[in-house]
């Protein structure tokens, strides 16, 4: 939503106690492993309560790289599993079972990542627990969805991204075709599930009424994709790599800027800020087609003008005359710039225990507020006493059972 800029990064010095909690009292368990962790985290962030449910021992995420500088924690973890509560449960046994059900009759969301049909051979397919918990909400990700012909498909961070359609538009068009960095594919389902979620809970506060979600990470690429579907669908052509294509990238002495000029006032714009080289100097130019037809006699041109400047200083007074520009940054610069300082982007925040770094202070905001994790991410089973002791109603001699028969 759209807020004051005097208001835009409250959160980022404001107490926890302090910052609006728009989903107080929303309970949500979290079974996902890898694909999905990231959505019950944004929820997290919002105010829920989330219990995070683990194997017994840990989570396969827990050792994901990248790690903490001593080797010992998972940054990747540390990220979507941040503002988390944590228990260690084993719900493929029948004891564990039977305790992860009655976590289910206390929540009112339940986030899983399991493969299609897996539930099931647990009797705990989402319409199946939904007969008993009809006012839960289930949401399913997983990498093509609960049915469908590619229902069975091995799934993984690139598949997603290549069959969502995306991959294969990424990168210069001579080389092989090229990864973004970190989850894309896996977190975008995420956003999805939250945003299918938070609607759910709509219609459940409305009505009483739960739903079961189905989330594809397939989907959820494809909605990210550029022009690439669209025009497949409207006009059956298929577009190929073109590296920066119509968003090109020119060299500064200390980096590059990336400019994109389509309207006439743009191209104008640019002209007089550049001293109206004769180079540049046919009217046909101020039309976009014209200069796709002639972007390599454009861009030998702007990376001359370029060549000489400061990155931040181009962009800025790009900005200054209202042409759309910005600087490339590495990751370092991006922590601590004018921007992202002014904006309060990022604070710092303790990521695992004795690490503490810069992190993102909320993606999204409430009544001028930054709704950011308000803990860190948790240690393996650290709840245990307060979820299965206090809130199940569990006795020591229960849980001492538990764990002999390592179900937690």
């Amino acid at each position: 939503m759209t807020v004051p800029e005097e208001t835009a990064t409250k959160a980022a010095t404001e107490s926890p106690d302090s910052i609006p909690q728009p989903l107080a009292g929303l309970r949500v368990i979290d079974t996902t492993q890898e694909l999905g962790e990231l959505a019950a985290r944004l929820l997290a962030d919002l105010g829920a309560d989330v219990v995070r449910v683990e194997p017994p021992g840990g989570g396969a995420s827990r050792s994901t790289t990248p790690l903490t500088p001593d080797g010992r924690d998972s940054l990747h973890y540390a990220y979507r599993n941040a503002g988390k509560r944590c228990i260690a449960l084993d719900y493929t046994v029948p004891r564990g079972r039977e305790v992860f059900l009655r976590l289910l009759a206390n929540a009112d969301v339940w986030i899983d990542s399991e493969k299609p049909g897996r539930l099931d051979e647990l009797s705990l397919s989402p319409g199946e627990v939904r007969e008993s918990l009809p006012k839960l909400i289930v949401a399913s990700i997983s990498d093509f969805g609960q049915d469908g012909p590619y229902r069975d498909f091995e799934g993984s961070e690139m598949i997603g991204y290549a069959m969502g359609g995306m991959l294969y538009r990424a990168g210069a068009e001579h080389r092989p075709p090229v990864m973004p960095p970190g989850s894309h594919a896996y977190d975008t389902a995420s956003v999805s599930a939250v945003f299918a979620v938070l609607s759910a809970v709509l219609v459940q506060k409305a009505s009483g009424a739960g739903q079961c979600l189905d989330i594809s990470v397939q989907e959820a690429v494809a909605n990210l994709a550029d022009w690439t579907i669209p025009v497949l669908t409207k006009y059956g052509a298929i577009q190929h790599r073109s590296g920066a294509g119509t968003y090109p990238i020119y060299p500064c002495r200390n980096g590059w800027v990336r400019m994109v000029i389509f309207s006439r006032r743009h191209w104008e714009a640019l002209l007089d800020w550049m001293g109206r080289p004769e180079a540049l100097a046919d009217p046909a130019l101020a039309e976009v087609v014209s200069r796709l037809g002639k972007q390599a006699e454009v861009d030998t041109a702007l990376t001359e003008f370029f060549g000489t400047m400061d990155s931040q200083e181009a962009a800025r007074e790009a900005q200054r005359r209202g042409l759309a520009a910005t600087p490339l940054l590495y990751p370092g610069d991006v922590l601590d710039n004018e921007h992202t300082n002014a904006r309060e982007t990022f604070r710092s925040f303790e990521m695992s225990p004795g690490n503490e770094a810069r992190f993102p202070s909320g993606f999204m905001h409430f009544d001028g507020v930054r709704m950011g994790p308000r803990a860190r991410a948790p240690v393996p089973g650290q709840d245990r006493d307060r979820v299965l002791g206090g809130e199940l109603d569990l006795d020591e001699a229960a849980l001492d059972e538990l764990a002999q028969a390592e179900v937690i």
